[in-house]
C-alpha cells in the first residue's frame, strides 16, 4: 500500500544524498535551486519537443484554457505574447513520467515532506518580442511564519538566455511578507534581480512566493518551459486531476502516480475544478476580485 512520499522513493530506490541535501538547504535559504540535467528529460528531450509542438499545433489559441474555460473566448488566446499548453498529464504518457522524476521527487521530499501532492503540468513559451513580465508572487501573499505551501518546477526544453526569455529571479525575496509592491513601487525592475543561461535538460524549482518574472524574448528562438506546480495535500488542487484525467489515462496509473496526483482511493477529493489563491500575485488582482464580488452581491 501507498500511504507516504516516503514509501515511494523506497519502492524507487531514491536516496537523498549529499547534492540533494545541498540543494535542498539552497532552495530553502533563496527560493530556487537548479539541476543540471535530468536523465529523464535529456533522453526524452526530442519526444518532449515534438509531442509540444504537435499539441500547439493541434490546439493553436485553445491550448492552455483547462480549469478556465468559463473565461474561454473564441479565438481568445490563454496568455497573449505567449504560447500555452495545459492538462498534459492527461495528453501523452511521456509527460506521467516526470510525476515520478527522481530529482523532482527527492528535493521536493525534502521540502514538503510527505505533506504533498503534484497537481498540474502546463508548458509556457514566449513568443517573439513578447514575454515580458513584472514581477510577481505565484501564491498568496506569505504572513510571518508561514511554510511553504506551493513550489513550481520547469523541465527545460531548450536552452534558455537574456535573448530568448529566460526567468528571473529576487533571491530570498520568498522571505518577505506581502506583495511585491508593498516593498518596491517599479517591478519591473530589482538591484538585486539576478538571471542564468539555462541549459536544455536541466530543472529549475521555485518557491510560489518567490519574485520572479518572465523577460522578453527579443530573438525569437524557441523557449520551452513546462511548468509542474506542487502543494501541500490539503490544498484544492490547480487543475483538478479527477475531473481533467480521462478513465483511460487514470487506469493507466501505478499506485506511486495515483498517490501523487491524489486521485486513488482514500485520497483528498477537491470540489473546484481549477484552483488558483484568490488573492494570488498582487493587490491589483486582488482588488479586481473583490470588486466583480461585490458586483455580484449587489445584483
Amino acid at each position: 500500500m501507498i500511504d507516504s512520499v516516503k514509501t515511494i522513493l523506497e519502492k524507487l530506490d531514491y536516496k537523498i544524498d549529499a547534492e540533494d541535501t545541498r540543494l535542498i538547504e539552497f532552495f530553502n535559504e533563496n527560493g530556487y535551486c537548479i539541476v543540471p540535467k535530468s536523465d529523464l528529460v535529456a533522453n526524452n528531450l526530442e519526444e518532449y519537443r515534438r509531442v509540444v509542438d504537435s499539441l500547439l499545433q493541434k490546439e493553436s489559441w485553445r491550448g492552455g484554457w483547462e480549469g478556465k474555460e468559463e473565461r474561454m473566448k473564441y479565438k481568445g488566446d490563454y496568455q497573449p505574447g505567449a504560447n500555452r499548453l495545459g492538462n498534459l498529464f492527461n495528453k501523452h504518457e511521456l509527460f506521467i513520467k516526470l510525476i515520478t522524476e527522481k530529482n523532482i521527487l527527492k528535493i521536493a521530499y525534502g521540502i514538503f515532506g510527505d505533506d504533498m501532492q503534484i497537481d498540474a503540468l502546463d508548458m509556457r513559451e514566449p513568443k517573439k518580442n513578447k514575454g515580458g513580465q513584472a514581477f510577481h508572487l505565484d501564491w498568496v501573499a506569505r504572513k510571518e511564519n508561514d511554510k511553504i505551501q506551493n513550489m513550481l518546477v520547469f523541465p527545460v526544453l531548450d536552452d534558455a538566455n537574456k535573448s530568448n526569455g529566460v526567468i528571473r529571479f529576487v533571491p530570498k525575496s520568498h522571505k518577505k511578507t506581502g506583495y511585491v509592491e508593498d516593498h518596491i513601487a517599479d517591478k519591473l525592475s530589482h538591484p538585486e534581480e539576478t538571471s542564468f543561461e539555462l541549459k536544455k535538460a536541466c530543472i529549475v524549482f521555485m518557491h510560489g512566493n518567490l519574485w520572479h518574472s518572465g523577460t522578453t524574448n527579443t530573438t525569437g528562438n524557441r523557449r520551452r518551459f513546462l511548468y509542474l506546480d506542487i502543494r501541500r495535500r490539503n490544498i484544492p488542487q490547480l487543475l483538478n486531476q479527477r475531473i481533467y484525467l480521462d478513465e483511460n489515462t487514470q487506469k493507466k496509473l501505478t499506485d506511486l502516480e495515483k498517490f501523487l496526483l491524489c486521485v486513488g482511493d482514500n485520497h483528498p477529493v477537491f470540489e473546484p475544478r481549477s484552483y488558483e489563491p484568490p488573492y494570488v500575485a498582487n493587490k491589483t488582482l486582488m482588488e479586481r476580485r473583490i470588486s466583480k464580488l461585490f458586483k455580484k452581491i449587489k445584483k
